[in-house]
């Protein structure tokens, strides 16, 4: 008996770990190159959890691409519609603007008429919905769209969108005081000269909602309606952040991920991994203060090849990853860089 209630206390505490963790969530900013196998199951991967019913969502070998856009690390995913949601909880956002961004595909139409595939929750039980995005019929085309909540006829609408194309999509709901006045925006392929920078105009505002604004912003979520509400489409490099550089990078400065808010006593680079590597690999750090940081690659020669973070971190360990595709077999190396302090490591390509 004795061995048995200790069992099931070392169960129930790994439960409620379990529990905890998935309450907790992804730490922002947060970057999502979808690198898992070919074939995964998108809910079974760390960070997302699905919902009802229905066909699940698959990662699928190949990853989209946008000019001037930073480079993908993974794969992509693929859905459309009368299947499960797949959701990422993060950090509590209260007030300003919490931004999403992607890369989008429709590869097919289906029998789409009107509907919303992506958006954020107010909470992480609640399906209390802010800023989706709305695809809709139009011709052998598509339009697209932005609303604040979802009462119906409050979205904005952009049109001339084709099958085939990728677009770079971004989204924020914004908080403002006083009552059923937040706003949910939309970027549809922003001028490479904001990537990195401040928030550009936004290609789509909607302001108008009857229903309260949101008390918090906590889940993002990918949606299959009922087909005809979803499109079939890929996505890629999602981000997640409270800053529009936190999800639109520039081509350089492409992504960087919080692993945690440890505090190391000195600035750190770890081994990446894997090593040798192809075309892809991971490379973690940390930082002491808050700095400006930046981590560079640069072959044999000398010569800089990537700039794969240049942003100001606080104290914590992070990662980032560098996708070799463009470039030949070879040693390289890699440095971070914080104020005053550097620290160097060597890596290899094999192709």
């Amino acid at each position: 008996m004795r061995n048995m209630v200790r069992c099931f206390s070392v169960a129930g505490a790994l439960l409620l770990i379990g529990t905890l963790a998935i309450a907790q969530g992804v730490s922002l900013p947060h970057y999502e190159g979808f690198d898992y196998p070919d074939q995964a199951i998108l809910g079974d991967q760390a960070g997302w959890e699905a919902i009802n019913n229905g066909d699940t969502i698959f990662v699928y070998a190949g990853s989209l691409t946008y000019p001037g856009y930073a480079a993908s690390t993974g794969n992509k995913i693929a859905f459309d519609g009368a299947g499960k949601d797949l959701i990422m909880r993060f950090d509590s956002t209260f007030s300003g603007s919490m931004y999403y961004s992607f890369l989008m595909r429709v590869t097919s139409l289906g029998s789409l008429d009107s509907g919303y595939f992506a958006a954020f929750y107010q909470s992480s039980t609640s399906t209390t919905t802010g800023a989706p995005i709305w695809t809709r019929l139009n011709g052998t085309g598509f339009d697209i769209g932005v609303s604040t909540r979802l009462t119906a006829g409050t979205q904005t609408w952009s049109s001339g969108y084709l099958v085939g194309e990728t677009y770079l999509i971004v989204g924020a709901y914004t908080f403002v005081g006083g009552a059923l006045n937040d706003s949910g925006k939309l970027w549809i392929n922003p001028a490479p000269s904001s990537f990195g920078g401040a928030e550009p105009t936004p290609t789509l505002t909607s302001t108008t909602s009857t229903e309260a604004d949101l008390t918090s912003v906590v889940r993002f979520f990918f949606r299959q309606d009922a087909t005809t509400k979803t499109p079939f489409l890929e996505a890629d490099e999602l981000r997640l952040g409270t800053s529009w550089a936190d999800v639109v990078p520039s081509g350089g400065s492409s992504h960087v991920e919080t692993m945690n808010n440890a505090v190391p006593q000195s600035l750190q680079l770890a081994q990446n991994f894997p090593n040798p590597f192809n075309p892809s690999t991971t490379i973690e750090f940390a930082v002491a203060s808050t700095q400006l940081v930046t981590v560079k690659v640069h072959d044999m020669l000398g010569r800089e090849v990537a700039t794969l973070v240049d942003h100001t971190l606080n104290p914590g360990s992070y990662r980032t990853k560098w996708n070799a595709m463009d470039n030949p077999s070879g040693l390289y190396f890699y440095t971070v860089r914080a104020g005053n302090e550097t620290l160097t490591r060597r890596m290899a390509l094999v192709k």
